[in-house]
């Protein structure tokens, strides 16, 4: 499996196999549905109970995302201060929730297909093809807006947020990035570690769960190598299930 964020507005270098939602807590009323142009991927969409924005995919009716969850933290608003007044480093509000709440709007779909010539590469021509699912999604309490754009294709799935002009939306840090990845195992994983300022590491093979306990045994005494968490890995990472996939 390969998964890639294509065109994301958000720049994410961390992949976490992050615990799948029940079927119950993925409230399938109103579940939204995009297929792959051939049929064999099926995505399907929904807010929790909770109004968390929730996908995940299925290959030839057989999972392979499970429910998971999306959205970003916020950090909070810095204080207004005197003039003169002692300013606190760090010191900042309470963090600010663009994961839950949220309401449906509205759904738009599109299908595009075009094909056209790299300069140069190992393909002389490359097609792209895609079904396309927007949602347009309200938090309820803040007014705020946020469009989830997916596109799938034959050969796996993309999508980004969009965050349109608003007032109350013009200027925000994200804090934490909460975009789930729920596996449907301890699949084999091809990996190296994820790294802000290089990617010169050898590529090491191990299940998911291992990664935390080979992560020193990746890092070498090269200068340029700081990873930035004990499991975080370069995306796009590539994985293969016990059955194949």
């Amino acid at each position: 499996i390969v998964l890639e964020m294509k065109k994301i507005l958000t720049i994410i270098t961390t992949f976490a196999a992050a615990a799948a939602l029940s079927a119950q807590e993925a409230a399938p009323a109103g579940v939204q549905t995009l297929s792959s142009p051939d049929g064999n991927l099926s995505l399907k969409f929904t807010l929790t109970e909770r109004g968390e924005p929730c996908y995940w995919l299925d290959y030839k009716d057989k999972a392979a995302v499970m429910p998971s969850t999306m959205g970003f933290e916020l950090r909070g608003e810095v204080p207004e201060l005197e003039f003169g007044a002692e300013i606190e480093r760090g010191h900042v509000g309470e963090p600010v929730s663009l994961y839950d709440g949220f309401r449906l709007e509205s759904t738009e779909r599109d299908t595009f297909d075009e094909t056209w010539t790299p300069v140069w590469g190992e393909e002389s021509q490359i097609r792209n093809h895609y079904n396309e699912l927007a949602v347009r999604l309200k938090q309820v309490e803040t007014n705020r807006v946020v469009i989830v754009r997916f596109r799938l294709y034959d050969d796996g799935l993309g999508f980004r947020y969009e965050f349109p002009r608003q007032d109350n939306l013009s200027y925000f840090i994200i804090k934490e990035e909460l975009t789930q990845f729920a596996m449907t195992g301890d699949h084999k994983a091809f990996w190296i570690p994820g790294d802000y300022d290089t990617q010169e590491y050898d590529y090491v093979e191990s299940r998911l769960s291992e990664i935390r306990g080979l992560m020193p045994s990746a890092i070498t005494s090269n200068s340029s190598q700081t990873p930035f968490s004990p499991t975080g890995v370069q995306t796009a990472l590539q994985m293969k299930t016990d059955d194949g996939l």
